[in-house]
């Protein structure tokens, strides 16, 4: 890779294309993964997340070069809880989990989307 265009002038580019392109590859990787948190319905949605990306130089002795060093990392928001409620029943020999379900047992519902018997969770 030649660092002169065709005219013979020096090429600049991007810090972003430095290393081969290395930083621009970590940078979309965590880019994408900010993205797909964002679309998380599970996240909060006004929080922010932060894309960083540290770059710590060092000059060596006689200053002719210097050493790179790049970090890239993101801090995403974490994935809310689920909350629920399960009734325990059966006996201590072999107990019963059930998902909890506002409908009382045996009443009927007029609105046909509610379940009107709990469903038992499997247990091993």
């Amino acid at each position: 890779m030649s660092n002169f265009n065709n005219t013979g002038e020096v090429k600049e580019i991007s810090i972003l294309d430095m290393m081969n392109g290395a930083i621009g590859e970590r940078t979309a990787y965590e880019l994408t993964r900010i993205m797909k948190n964002c679309r998380d319905f599970n996240t909060e949605a006004k929080k922010a997340r932060t894309l960083t990306i540290k770059l710590s130089i060092v000059p060596t002795e006689n200053r002719d070069s210097v050493a790179v060093r790049a970090e890239v990392s993101s801090k995403l928001i974490p994935v809310k809880p689920i909350d629920g409620a399960l009734l325990l029943g059966g006996t201590d020999a072999e107990p019963i989990v059930m998902e909890y379900t506002p409908q009382v047992p045996g009443q009927q519902s007029f609105d046909p989307s509610v379940d009107t018997e709990p469903k038992v969770v499997k247990l091993a």
